[in-house]
């Protein structure tokens, strides 16, 4: 599974980003890709401050979710 956050380096991104590390060391997942680089997600044709992409599909654009929710999300990609 491939994690990758795209964050302009925010707070409310540096925490999910935080979140999402313990979550993949709980899991066992390949360690999460934070990247400040935000003009390759912006090629794509996506805008935000903040967004994730598990295996390249957009999961989350400018949302913030709770660390039981982040989990839920990445057991659905577990499944």
């Amino acid at each position: 599974m491939k994690i990758q956050l795209f964050d302009r380096g925010l707070p409310p991104g540096k925490k999910l980003f935080a979140d999402l590390d313990s979550l993949c060391q709980r899991f066992q997942i390949d360690d999460p890709e934070y990247i400040r680089d935000m003009s390759k997600v912006y090629a794509r044709g996506l805008q935000g401050n903040t967004i994730l992409l598990i295996d390249n599909e957009v999961v989350l654009i400018d949302q913030y979710p709770s660390k039981s929710e982040l989990e839920a999300i990445l057991s659905d990609y577990l499944k």
